[in-house]
Protein backbone atom coordinates (compact mmCIF):
# COMPACT_ATOMS: atom_id res chain seq x y z
CA UNK A 1 0.00 0.00 0.00
CA UNK A 2 1.04 3.38 -0.68
CA UNK A 3 1.06 5.42 2.21
CA UNK A 4 2.01 9.19 -0.16
CA UNK A 5 -1.40 9.89 0.24
CA UNK A 6 -1.92 9.99 3.85
CA UNK A 7 1.88 10.86 4.38
CA UNK A 8 0.75 14.42 2.78
CA UNK A 9 -3.17 14.50 4.86
CA UNK A 10 -1.74 14.13 8.00
CA UNK A 11 1.89 16.83 7.14
CA UNK A 12 1.17 18.87 9.55
CA UNK A 13 2.37 22.78 10.37
CA UNK A 14 2.16 25.66 12.95
CA UNK A 15 -0.63 26.87 11.09
CA UNK A 16 -2.71 24.10 11.59
CA UNK A 17 -2.95 24.48 15.26
CA UNK A 18 -4.81 27.25 17.29
CA UNK A 19 -2.23 29.68 19.10
CA UNK A 20 -1.52 29.01 22.44
CA UNK A 21 -3.09 31.03 25.27
CA UNK A 22 -0.01 31.83 28.65
CA UNK A 23 -0.29 29.46 30.75
CA UNK A 24 -1.72 31.09 33.58
CA UNK A 25 -4.75 32.26 31.63
CA UNK A 26 -5.49 28.30 30.93
CA UNK A 27 -7.90 26.06 33.10
CA UNK A 28 -6.68 23.21 34.77
CA UNK A 29 -6.95 20.23 32.57
CA UNK A 30 -8.63 18.37 35.72
CA UNK A 31 -9.65 19.90 38.96
CA UNK A 32 -7.39 17.80 42.04
CA UNK A 33 -10.80 15.64 42.66
CA UNK A 34 -10.92 15.19 39.37
CA UNK A 35 -7.02 13.67 39.28
CA UNK A 36 -7.26 11.64 42.43
CA UNK A 37 -10.38 9.92 41.35
CA UNK A 38 -8.21 9.18 37.67
CA UNK A 39 -5.40 8.08 40.14
CA UNK A 40 -7.62 5.92 42.31
CA UNK A 41 -9.26 4.28 39.22
CA UNK A 42 -6.10 3.43 37.36
CA UNK A 43 -5.01 1.65 40.95
CA UNK A 44 -8.42 -0.41 40.50
CA UNK A 45 -7.57 -1.70 36.99
CA UNK A 46 -3.63 -1.51 38.15
CA UNK A 47 -4.55 -5.01 40.64
CA UNK A 48 -4.47 -7.40 37.47
CA UNK A 49 -1.20 -9.14 36.62
CA UNK A 50 -2.02 -8.60 33.18
CA UNK A 51 -0.17 -5.90 30.46
CA UNK A 52 -3.18 -3.38 30.79
CA UNK A 53 -2.88 -4.05 34.46
CA UNK A 54 0.44 -2.98 34.12
CA UNK A 55 0.53 -0.05 32.19
CA UNK A 56 -2.51 1.62 34.58
CA UNK A 57 -0.35 1.20 37.51
CA UNK A 58 2.55 3.02 35.58
CA UNK A 59 0.03 5.91 34.80
CA UNK A 60 -0.81 5.80 38.26
CA UNK A 61 2.50 6.09 39.55
CA UNK A 62 3.06 9.15 36.78
CA UNK A 63 -0.16 10.59 37.98
CA UNK A 64 0.83 10.56 41.11
CA UNK A 65 4.30 12.24 40.91
CA UNK A 66 2.26 15.54 39.92
CA UNK A 67 -0.65 15.83 42.04
CA UNK A 68 -0.47 16.82 45.66
CA UNK A 69 -1.67 14.63 48.38
CA UNK A 70 -5.28 14.43 49.91
CA UNK A 71 -3.74 14.47 52.99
Amino acid sequence: MDDTYLDEVFELTDADFAPAEPAAERLPVLTLDEAHTVLELLLHFGKGTDDPAESARRLAHEIATRIPSTT
